[in-house]
């Protein structure tokens, strides 16, 4: 029995609304948020199904039930996997607003579900938590297809961890976006599968020997809480006198707020327990301006930034020039922040030739040092301090020497920014685009989610955002959206028209 393809035929008689769905419906299309590189309808469209969709809603709030600093109310509920994830059982509380708007049949208290090797079984319970000895076949209805469905995605949880990482994102923080991305992505990747299913009482199922997702997570859940209410140091800055005077205008002065994944490492790169640090991430979160925000809270000097796919060659250290009759070696403020202490900043690090960096080795070694070409050798100041930034995973770039990379003391990542900082952002800089801004996030989210499903070689980021609103002053959005995010597909036809079928979904007017 194909479950997946059955569920688009069965909908609940009281009502074709997807319980705690964002208001879809039963066959609600769902393109303009997301579309699956293995979508096969004839129209292109991506279409939702009550019995998916519910049961993602209920799943997700087993989930989140799931919390070892609030008790569960629902202690019974738990997914369990056998060590070689071939078989999977769930226990599965139905939560009383279920019952009460009859999402399910109210005698039923409770599911039971088996996966192993294709073939499914499940079962109800009442409230005393007796079996209900009922027929599957002849109430698909009456059952629907709750149990089945929640096994499947406490299967697919625990055998494919991009699909995890999004479920348990979407428990944390629920958005349409996502959800209508695991429905999808849990119906494209099963649509063809083929189960056997039966009904029989699993209350005596033995799960000693499997792995209770509750016990993992409440670690996982424990140790993030404890993490989370760890307090950050205060931040010490580097004391008067520590740089020479004429550097000290170098010293950003920004109004942009400090993140806190930043502001963890500020003291520690001032009391010189962190010489090195490099920042990594999607483009358009902020790596360069968090270099410049520590050096700010800290009062550390920047004097040089150097864009490695441009500026890096083999003068970075400085060169001879020719000075009237003679030849003089002239230092780059690289060499002089070493020398004499301050900050320079590597964007887009992994853009640059190899042998361009290869004294990076001896100057972030324990014994500081460069060798000019005049054949000097300098000693790196106490002060002086090293960033770098690099985009990851992006078309052009490379991996880091290894011994280069083990050189950094501290490597953060940098997420890409949250809904509400774009808006803020946005709002702010271009306050103009106050009520345009979630039709723009909107295309920004669906350019994105084409990029990152289908493996593409392009970048969109809140960069293109904010030229777009800039330019949007003068000729509207979609005129501006010409010159400002349809580029980013760099000439290529096909992309270029996709982008564009995204911005007139929207009113612009």
């Amino acid at each position: 029995m194909n479950i997946f393809k059955q569920s688009y035929k069965i909908v609940r008689k009281n009502s074709d609304t997807i319980y705690k769905g964002f208001g879809f419906k039963h066959h609600s299309d769902a393109t303009q948020y997301y579309v699956h590189p293995n979508n096969e309808s004839y129209k292109g469209t991506t279409t939702l199904c009550q019995p998916i969709g519910e049961a993602l809603s209920l799943f997700t709030q087993f989930v989140n039930s799931v919390d070892s600093q609030n008790p569960p109310t629902a202690p019974t509920s738990d997914y369990f996997t056998s060590d070689n994830e071939e078989i999977t059982f769930i226990k599965l509380a139905v939560p009383a607003d279920w019952r009460e708007n009859n999402i399910v049949n109210p005698k039923i208290y409770a599911y039971n579900a088996h996966f192993d090797n294709d073939n499914l079984t499940i079962a109800a319970y009442a409230e005393n938590g007796e079996y209900i000895n009922e027929d599957w076949e002849k109430n698909a209805d009456f059952y629907a297809m709750l149990p089945c469905f929640c096994v499947l995605l406490a299967r697919e949880c625990s055998t494919n961890a991009d699909f995890s990482a999004m479920l348990l994102e979407y428990a944390e923080s629920p958005t349409v976006d996502l959800f209508v991305n695991l429905h999808e992505d849990f119906y494209q990747a099963h649509k063809f599968d083929e189960y056997s299913l039966k009904y029989a009482d699993l209350s005596n199922f033995d799960t000693a020997n499997m792995t209770s997702f509750r016990e993992n997570f409440s670690i996982i859940s424990e140790n993030k809480n404890i993490a989370n209410s760890e307090p950050i140091s205060e931040i010490v800055p580097f004391g008067e006198g520590e740089f020479n005077t004429e550097y000290l205008p170098l010293i950003p002065q920004l109004s942009e707020e400090l993140p806190k994944t930043v502001q963890s490492i500020c003291t520690a790169i001032t009391a010189g327990d962190v010489l090195s640090t490099l920042f990594y991430g999607p483009a358009g979160t902020g790596k360069t301006m968090s270099c410049k925000l520590a050096c700010q809270a800290i009062k550390l000097p920047i004097l040089e930034i150097i864009n490695c796919t441009e500026n890096l060659d083999e003068f970075i250290l400085g060169k001879f020039l020719p000075q009237e009759d003679k030849i003089i070696f002239r230092e780059s403020y690289v060499t002089k922040a070493i020398r004499e202490g301050g900050a320079v900043v590597f964007e887009e690090i992994n853009f640059a030739k190899p042998q361009y960096l290869a004294f990076l080795n001896s100057l972030l070694d324990d014994n500081g040092f460069v060798r000019l070409d005049n054949g000097e050798i300098v000693r790196r100041h106490k002060n002086f301090r090293f960033f770098a930034t690099m985009n990851l995973g992006y078309f052009g770039t490379k991996e880091l020497n290894q011994a280069l990379y083990n050189r950094f003391n501290v490597v953060v990542e940098l997420a890409a920014l949250e809904d509400d900082f774009i808006i803020k952002m946005l709002t702010t800089r271009v306050p103009q685009c106050a009520d345009k801004v979630e039709k723009m996030l909107g295309v920004y989210r669906k350019i994105k989610k084409k990029i990152e499903s289908e493996e593409l070689d392009f970048v969109i980021s809140p960069r293109n955002l904010e030229n777009w609103a800039r330019l949007a002053k003068y000729e509207g959005y979609v005129k501006a959206a010409e010159k400002t995010i349809v580029p980013i597909a760099k000439s290529d036809r096909i992309m270029e028209n996709t982008i564009r079928g995204i911005i007139i979904l929207y009113k612009w007017g």
